[in-house]
C-alpha cells in the first residue's frame, strides 16, 4: 500500500472497489499516458473518493450494467491531492484564461481535491473504451459538451460518439452527479461551496 493510499484512508476516503469490484480503474496520472506525459502518482493507482461519492459511483455502475450488462465504468482520476493539482497547474503551458477551462486554479481548489469529483468513461466487454470523439484530457472544442450540436452539424463529431457520451451522462445523472460544459469525462458530486462545508481538502 502506498503512502498516499494510507493518507487517504486516514482522511476517511474509501476505495470504490470496496463497494463494487467491477468498476475498472486506470489512473492516467499514475502513468505517463496523460497530457503532461508525467507520472504524478507513482505507485498509487486506486480510485479513492469520499464515502458518499463512492456510493454514488457504485450506483452509477449498477445502473449502467442493468441497462448494458457488458459495459463498465472506467475511472481515469478520482481524488487528486492539492499538491498534485498545483504541479499540474504549473506544468500546463496554456494562457491563464485557457488553462482555467481545463484545470481548476489550485488557489481555489478543485472538487477533485476534496474527493468529490471523478473523471471516467465506459468500456465494453473486451475492455475497449467506447468512442467518445476524443481521448480523456483532450484540450480542444471536441471535448466540450456545450459545443456538441455545432460539432455534429459540421461533421467533427458523429451521432454515435455523442450517443456514447449521453449514456455516460445518463448513468452519472441517475446516481446524483452532474457534468461540466468543457469536459465530457468530468462529473461532480456537489458544488465546490458544498464540498468546502462538508469535506476536508486533501493536501
Amino acid at each position: 500500500m502506498s503512502e498516499l493510499e494510507k493518507k487517504l484512508m486516514e482522511a476517511g476516503l474509501i476505495n470504490v472497489k470496496d463497494l463494487d469490484s467491477t468498476i475498472k480503474t486506470e489512473l492516467r496520472y499514475s502513468t505517463i499516458n496523460n497530457f503532461l506525459k508525467l507520472d504524478m502518482y507513482g505507485d498509487f493507482d486506486q480510485c479513492y473518493l469520499q464515502k458518499d461519492v463512492a456510493q454514488k459511483l457504485a450506483e452509477a455502475q449498477k445502473y449502467l450494467r442493468k441497462k448494458f450488462p457488458f459495459y463498465s465504468l472506467i475511472v481515469y482520476d478520482a481524488v487528486r491531492p492539492q499538491h498534485i493539482q498545483r504541479m499540474m497547474w504549473d506544468t500546463l503551458h496554456l494562457p491563464p484564461g485557457e488553462r482555467q477551462k481545463y484545470l481548476s486554479n489550485p488557489g481555489k481548489g478543485s472538487l477533485h481535491n476534496y474527493g468529490a469529483a471523478v473523471d471516467l468513461s465506459i468500456i465494453d466487454e473486451h475492455g475497449i473504451p467506447l468512442d467518445m470523439g476524443t481521448d480523456f484530457d483532450y484540450f480542444g472544442d471536441k471535448a466540450q459538451p456545450q459545443k456538441e450540436n455545432e460539432l455534429l452539424a459540421n461533421g467533427e463529431l458523429t451521432q454515435y460518439e455523442i450517443s456514447n457520451r449521453e449514456i455516460l451522462r445518463e448513468v452519472m445523472r441517475h446516481a446524483g452527479f452532474f457534468g461540466i460544459q468543457t469536459e465530457w469525462w468530468h462529473f461532480n458530486s456537489c458544488t465546490r461551496e458544498r464540498a468546502a462545508e462538508i469535506y476536508k481538502m486533501v493536501e
